[in-house]
């Protein structure tokens, strides 16, 4: 295992995350079934992530899935993907309606995260970029959105500026920048469990 991924999981687990590595998504899955009963409560987020890995087709088959949004913060467990895991222990979550961000900060019992190695950044600094770089232009594309990244590829605004985390000069309706949440030290510990995977998944 990488150093960069043995310090990440430390500082995660130091910042009150349970945090695991798993080398492929066959021993992800694995894990995730040793997790999540099957017929448990389950609900998730928004995420190529979960689709690639095959996790939101188990959740639908084997598990009592919540498809309802509202519905969501009932269930025992909730599911989705990073935009970022710095090398700090923090996860970074850049949300449009916020139904996703706002089921992780309070809702259901129990939270897992999985991300691909791809998801791994330095710091903050690094998340900001690469969610306006890599995460929300290909994410725009594949839903359609009618935003500036769609034309550009990349954000208006794709680095970072200490004065405008978002994105200055986007006004579009359709963007899905518009919410973000830094997840660092937690006091609920172990309620969120980060499972980085060693191939690249999402965006």
């Amino acid at each position: 295992m990488h150093g960069i991924i043995k310090e990440t999981l430390r500082n995660l687990e130091e910042n009150g995350f349970e945090a695991a590595y798993v080398n492929d998504k066959e021993e992800l899955m694995n894990l995730i079934k040793a997790l999540i009963p099957e017929g448990a409560s389950t609900a998730s987020g928004g995420s190529e992530t979960l689709a690639e890995t095959g996790i939101a087709a188990y959740l639908r088959e084997k598990t009592s899935f919540i498809s309802d949004r509202k519905a969501a913060y009932g269930a025992q467990y909730y599911l989705a993907s990073a935009n970022a895991v710095t090398m700090h222990g923090e996860l970074y979550e850049v949300d449009g309606r916020g139904n996703r961000v706002s089921a992780m900060l309070f809702g259901p019992d129990k939270v897992i995260v999985v991300a691909g190695i791809n998801k791994l950044v330095l710091d903050l600094r690094e998340a900001v970029e690469r969610v306006k770089t890599k995460a929300a232009p290909p994410n725009c594309l594949r839903l359609e959105k009618d935003t500036p990244c769609t034309k550009l590829g990349h954000c208006v605004s794709p680095y970072f500026d200490e004065n405008h985390l978002f994105a200055p000069g986007c006004q579009a309706d359709d963007r899905i920048c518009s919410n973000a949440v830094i997840f660092a030290r937690q006091t609920q510990k172990k309620r969120i469990t980060v499972i980085i995977v060693g191939e690249e998944y999402g965006y």
